[in-house]
């Protein structure tokens, strides 16, 4: 969750795991999958309804994970409620969906309810150099991990060279190389790397 880089992540996510030989599900603004079958998005985060039948089919076609974006309003409506979810990553939160919250504190109360309704055998997982970061790891139960690009965190990453066809990143003393542009998707993969 959190105001940008929720597809992105998920999709990196989805396609990592692919790649991996797993069966996994995608939940996301762009699409949702089932394997490779593509089924058409209408929100971010479907209605309760509609994600339980999504999921329910997942598990039917021997889904072992499935990565979803959460939304405020998702999580404000309750259409995630009763889902007992794994782990949870926060990108960012900047001032977008006030027109929904009204004000910037419920827009963050409604990111924090996400972590705070978390298992204790779940992971949270936040980004340290967002302003508003570590309050979504205040009152969950689950085992709290940070990652940042300025921040000392649990997971590090440099941007060593940033061009127009990739990124060279330094995780954990290792070179990576991506085929993504911008300090923003050095955060999409830390992301990635740290869940």
């Amino acid at each position: 969750t959190g105001t940008n880089g929720k597809t992105t992540t998920v999709t990196l996510l989805f396609n990592l795991f692919r790649g991996l030989g797993y069966h996994v599900g995608l939940l996301s603004t762009v699409e949702n999958k089932i394997n490779n079958t593509v089924i058409p998005s209408t929100h971010t985060t479907p209605d309760a309804l509609t994600l339980n039948e999504l999921l329910a089919e997942m598990v039917e076609k021997g889904c072992q994970y499935a990565f979803m974006e959460v939304s405020s309003h998702a999580i404000v409506q309750h259409r995630i409620t009763g889902i007992k979810f794994t782990g949870a990553a926060f990108s960012n939160i900047t001032h977008d969906h006030l027109d929904y919250h009204k004000t910037f504190d419920e827009y963050i109360k409604a990111k924090k309810k996400f972590f705070d309704d978390l298992q204790d055998d779940a992971f949270a997982l936040t980004n340290k150099d967002d302003r508003n970061g570590l309050v979504m790891l205040q009152n969950t139960k689950a085992k709290k991990y940070t990652y940042g690009l300025k921040s000392i965190a649990d997971f590090k990453c440099k941007v060593m060279e940033n061009h127009l066809n990739g990124l060279l990143l330094s995780i954990d003393n290792q070179e990576v190389w991506v085929k993504l542009i911008g300090s923003f998707n050095a955060y999409n993969i830390l992301v990635v790397y740290a869940v």
